[in-house]
């Protein structure tokens, strides 16, 4: 009882603040339309690639440790989430089998989380994160420089333990993520900028091979 009144209040000051900075919250049939818009959107797409920076901000830590990478995804569950700085691994999804692997293409990680990393990454990219209720609750809004924000609010057991929102910022014309930002029950942040976003282009099946 005690973590559920803490974390309504956490996501009523969310709310709040982006109320206080002039942002409108969508009515639930604006909510509807978007949604229905969203997942149109995401069903057209057969491959998705960009390169992205990571900022991870902790607790624990006083600097923000900052990664980049580029990520490649193909229609239904195929995903490449390959860090090339500072150091090289890469998260592979080939729609069966799920695999973290460092530069020299050895298995590392857990097996498990870096599952639910991928199926995490995927859902958002299809836009079943946000439609699908068993997973998340969800307030939509619009906000600043013609974009809309999507806020998450985990449902799922896994999910609940481990992050208390995440927040999806949408380009309204393309209705393409530009920005995901994940607060972690633990206290840290890590926020995933995206840039040079190309969709449709030939990604070859063999790329999402894990050998």
């Amino acid at each position: 009882m005690k973590r559920t009144l803490v974390l309504t209040t956490y996501i009523l000051l969310i709310i709040s603040s982006l109320q206080a900075q002039g942002t409108r919250k969508f009515t639930e049939s604006q909510k509807q339309a978007f949604e229905k818009q969203f997942i149109d959107k995401s069903r057209s797409i057969s491959t998705l690639q960009s390169a992205f920076v990571q900022t991870k901000t902790s607790t624990m830590v006083s600097q923000s440790a900052v990664s980049k990478g580029n990520m490649y995804y193909r229609n239904p569950s195929m995903l490449i989430w390959e860090y090339t700085s500072p150091s090289k691994s890469s998260l592979i999804v080939d729609g069966r089998s799920t695999r973290l692997l460092d530069e020299n293409g050895n298995i590392v990680g857990n097996k498990n989380v870096s599952k639910q990393l991928g199926s995490l990454i995927i859902n958002m990219i299809n836009g079943n994160s946000i439609v699908d209720n068993k997973l998340f609750t969800t307030e939509i809004f619009e906000i600043a420089n013609n974009q809309i924000l999507v806020v998450l609010i985990p449902q799922q057991r896994r999910l609940k333990d481990f992050y208390s929102t995440i927040k999806i910022k949408v380009d309204r014309n393309t209705l393409i993520a530009t920005e995901i930002s994940m607060d972690e029950k633990s206290g840290d942040n890590t926020v995933v900028s995206f840039t040079n976003i190309q969709l449709n282009k030939e990604i070859p099946t063999a790329k999402f091979k894990i050998k």
